[in-house]
């Protein structure tokens, strides 16, 4: 199980590094995000009690955005809602971009990525050795722990590949960079 979890992460790792399109990796990151996003909204609508959407949403665009913003983010239309939130990104990458330059841009990109990946691998490797040393107590449960030992471990696999590009997005859409007075 592991191994193949590694050979997916290092070969997105190995992709990231040698891949010139970085941008595009956070743009697709960015599309699944919205999306999942708008599901959100649509559970809200069916579960009006639930604040996922909410506290989602607060947590991607972090400090960045005054609260009058967010507040009118929260209550746009769907295609407002990711045309907006692709706009804000795209003005922070723009801003960035100007400072920096695209090749240091792309550089910060991908150093933020392979970082997130690093990070959230070891977290991980933690985790899986932790549900090695508790999945053997199933057996007292008539459940075999080679079974519930895979079904958990890929839905912390899982877990991990949807932390991976939040962890991204949300520090690229608040990066800002500053240049420094003379």
């Amino acid at each position: 199980v592991l191994n193949d979890q590694r050979h997916v992460i290092f070969a997105q790792r190995n992709d990231a590094m040698n891949s010139s399109q970085i941008f595009s990796y956070s743009e697709d990151f960015l599309n699944e995000i919205i999306n999942d996003l708008i599901k959100l909204r649509t559970q809200k609508q069916l579960n009006p009690k639930s604040n996922d959407f909410n506290i989602r949403l607060k947590s991607l665009m972090g400090k960045s955005l005054e609260e009058e913003k967010l507040e009118n983010l929260i209550l746009a239309k769907e295609d407002d809602l990711k045309g907006q939130i692709l706009e804000l990104f795209n003005n922070n990458r723009t801003e960035r971009t100007k400072i920096l330059g695209e090749d240091q841009s792309k550089e910060i990109e991908k150093r933020i990525l392979l970082q997130s990946i690093d990070m959230n691998w070891k977290s991980h490797i933690q985790h899986l050795e932790q549900l090695r040393q508790v999945v053997g107590l199933r057996s007292y449960g008539q459940r075999d722990p080679l079974i519930e030992y895979k079904k958990e471990a890929f839905e912390l696999f899982s877990a991990l590949l949807e932390k991976l590009k939040i962890d991204y997005v949300t520090i690229l859409m608040n990066l800002k960079v500053v240049e420094a007075p003379n």
